[in-house]
């Protein structure tokens, strides 16, 4: 036999050994089309895109489950949990029949639900393709899954079921130590089996799941970790990793910060914020609301009144800067998110109360920019990403325990275009351009982000803006633009209309006293020479009749005088002058004509 042949005997013998820990897949097709899609009644700009009721207890939160999977050009969307049954659904959004469809499904059998608590759309092997990684739990063989997906076969790469695995919450995928590779992070219930960790890192060598990191709370061995998160909370440039530790509705450990110690290679955690009088926290999530360079952390309640809270570090502490409560309303169960779900290039805050909360920083304040309610359940599920594959973010959420098993996704739609002026800079003399011109193009949305402004000066072909631009030609120019918004809404051309005309660098005297002829003085201000500068003079009364142009050109040297002359003239009686010189204001003056004798007093 050879070598080849014994590997596939070797395999062989491995499958049928874990039969009974393999998937039950299903290759189906199905429109989920029963309840609501493209719902385009509007609530303060939002809309329910689409929603399904899955039933039985609904669904797991799923930290990170949009992403391009199958390598189509086309994200999925993870969905699943324990509804009547455990099973995990892979959706996508069909741009014909403008719904969401389902493309495949499975499960880990032997259990009670065989329920999928979380799901991560992620680069295991570094190749530039997206492998899925998920959490089973209450199967016969809980853990960590990597599959990967071609669009027809799910193929199963690994599973954890080590050290750090109890009851798994959720995962999470980040690069938690900055080592410039991404690890899967397990946010476990060491209270429901036999460990200590709350948090598990797992890296990804040689195409198997290899744990790193484990962390556990202070006082935490009663309690779980419902959900992580990540990001550079205390601006050191390094990444800090976000878990909230509590026990149900009970009590709680508060929110930590887990600093990576590259010396010990381990995790050393530092408290958020551990004062949340009569509640539990159960979700947490990381973004930079208000715009300052450091991200906000959002949480939410599980116990007690449902609330919210937002904290920012003030360079030696985390301080709270909003807090929300909806009495009356849902638990959240994992249900926050940070992102730019309104697409107007600024992060908000969603919280899951039943009702989905979002809340933007208005320039001063945190303030409720909208309130969601078809959602009448508890919700597990916050997700702020592309599930449709327009460029676009939505919102997605889902019911557990309490309601209908609905999955929600909700989109926000804009038809309104944004708005463009046009500012000019330059030295101005009455109403022209004596210098270059800076033309600056100021595009706002209220409503979304830009997604590009363009512009025509003069006979020029249509171009991207993207800096002020200068023109410096002389005469007159015509700037049409017009922008677009990141909903495709196009503006109506708008036009600006300049002129430049050279500076004005002589000094134009008429002078006093008796002559032959009309004669004026042109002093050259600018010390610089010119030729061929045109002159004019012109009479508005009084007769004259000239023997020679009242017209011309005339070349001078920097910073010198000279003469302009209309040497015969013959007229009588008295007149009005008026001078120009190149572009420069008109000089007039009244003079006396007897004959060809010219008195200008």
């Amino acid at each position: 036999m050879d070598m080849e042949k014994k590997r596939v005997g070797i395999l062989v013998c491995m499958l049928m050994i874990f039969a009974t820990f393999l998937p039950v897949t299903a290759k189906i097709n199905i429109n989920l089309n029963t309840i609501n899609t493209n719902n385009l009644g509007l609530e303060d700009g939002w809309g329910l895109q689409w929603s399904y009721a899955y039933g039985g207890n609904g669904h797991s939160q799923h930290t990170q489950p949009i992403g391009d999977i199958d390598g189509d050009g086309v994200n999925e969307v993870i969905v699943g949990g324990y509804e009547n049954s455990g099973i995990c659904r892979i959706l996508y959004y069909d741009s014909v029949q403008q719904t969401y469809v389902q493309e495949y499904s499975w499960t880990v059998p032997g259990g009670t639900y065989n329920s999928p608590s979380g799901s991560s759309c992620v680069d295991l092997d570094e190749d530039g393709d997206l492998e899925l990684c998920v959490s089973w739990t209450y199967t016969g063989a809980d853990g960590v899954y990597a599959y990967t997906w071609d669009g027809t076969t799910l193929t199963q790469l690994d599973w954890y079921h080590g050290t750090g695995v109890d009851f798994i919450f959720d995962i999470y995928s980040c690069d938690y130590d900055d080592d410039g590779h991404v690890e899967v992070l397990i946010a476990n219930a060491p209270n429901m089996g036999t460990g200590t960790y709350h948090v598990t890192a797992l890296g990804w060598e040689n195409g198997h799941f290899v744990a790193e990191a484990f962390w556990a709370c202070p006082g935490g061995s009663d309690k779980e970790c419902p959900m992580v998160w990540s990001g550079d909370v205390d601006n050191d440039g390094k990444t800090e990793v976000i878990a909230d530790v509590s026990n149900g509705q009970t009590s709680t450990a508060g929110t930590w910060a887990l600093n990576w110690n590259e010396e010990t290679e381990e995790w050393e955690g530092v408290t958020v914020w551990t004062n949340y009088p009569g509640a539990t926290v159960y979700g947490d999530s990381v973004g930079d609301i208000d715009g300052d360079g450091t991200p906000e952390i959002g949480i939410g309640s599980y116990g007690g009144t449902p609330a919210g809270w937002l904290f920012e570090w003030d360079g030696s502490a985390f301080q709270q800067v909003w807090h929300g409560e909806y009495p009356g309303q849902q638990p959240s169960i994992e249900a926050v998110a940070i992102g730019d779900a309104d697409n107007d290039g600024k992060n908000e805050f969603c919280l899951g109360t039943g009702f989905i909360h979002i809340i933007k920083w208005d320039g001063t304040n945190y303030v409720e920019d909208a309130t969601l309610t078809d959602p009448t359940g508890m919700l597990a599920g916050m997700n702020i990403g592309d599930c449709d594959s327009d460029g676009l973010n939505e919102i997605k959420a889902c019911e557990i325990l309490i309601g209908t098993g609905s999955e929600f996704i909700y989109k926000y739609y804009d038809e309104t275009p944004p708005i463009t002026t046009c500012e000019l800079s330059g030295e101005m003399e009455d109403d022209k351009y004596i210098s270059d011109v800076t033309v600056y193009l100021n595009a706002t949305d209220d409503h979304s982000s830009i997604a590009y402004t363009k512009y025509k000066l003069d006979t020029e072909n249509w171009q991207e803006y993207n800096n002020p631009f200068i023109v410096s030609e002389i005469g007159t120019h015509t700037v049409k633009f017009y922008s677009v918004d990141a909903y495709g809404n196009e503006e109506d051309d708008k036009t600006c209309t300049f002129t430049i005309k050279h500076p004005c660098c002589f000094e134009v005297v008429i002078p006093k006293g008796i002559s032959i002829g009309l004669k004026v003085k042109v002093n050259e201000l600018c010390n610089v020479s010119h030729t061929d500068i045109p002159w004019n003079i012109v009479i508005s009364s009084g007769k004259l009749t000239a023997i020679t142009p009242l017209n011309g050109t005339f070349d001078i040297t920097g910073g010198k005088t000279m003469t302009v002359r209309s040497r015969l003239v013959f007229g009588f009686g008295r007149i009005h002058l008026k001078v120009t010189v190149d572009d420069c204001d008109t000089v007039s003056k009244y003079a006396f004509v007897i004959g060809p004798v010219v008195v200008i007093s």
